[in-house]
């Protein structure tokens, strides 16, 4: 199979995955206390670290050696906050403005996160170390040099 696809499959995996927890939550908070929008902060926010720890392992899972895990998961959850507010905004046109049901609203701001974060984490979050290279061959210059 070819990387980039398998990488997309693995991607979409994950991604569906976390998705799932997310609706479980979504779909069980706001039948239980209505309120779609912050059921839906509640929900994207436990989806989050779901995916985070999925995307970590089985899509991005390449060298990250040169920024730290701390960093890593700040600047995924920086990601987050944005899809988290993509989120919220769509769900407040499409439930409050166009009258759709919140299962609609849910699924269309779904499929607009899932592109937007993919390409903003696959270039920023977890970017691969190109300075791999270049460290190699100073780290074998420096030993050679010894």
């Amino acid at each position: 199979m070819h990387p980039k696809v398998r990488h997309a499959l693995l991607y979409i995996g994950v991604n569906l995955g976390s998705t799932v927890v997310d609706y479980a939550i979504f779909l069980s908070l706001t039948y239980v206390f209505g309120l779609p929008i912050l059921q839906s902060v509640i929900a994207y926010s436990v989806g989050m670290v779901v995916n985070y720890a999925l995307t970590r392992t089985f899509v991005f899972n390449h060298d990250m050696s040169h920024k730290s895990a701390h960093r890593v998961f700040m600047e995924f959850a920086g990601t987050s906050f944005l899809g988290l507010l993509l989120t919220a905004g769509v769900i407040w046109v499409t439930v409050h403005e166009m009258n759709l049901p919140p299962i609609d609203g849910k699924t269309i701001s779904v499929l607009i996160c899932f592109v937007s974060l993919y390409y903003v984490r696959s270039r920023v979050v977890f970017s691969k170390n190109t300075n791999a290279p270049a460290a190699a061959e100073t780290e074998l210059q420096s030993v050679s040099s010894s």
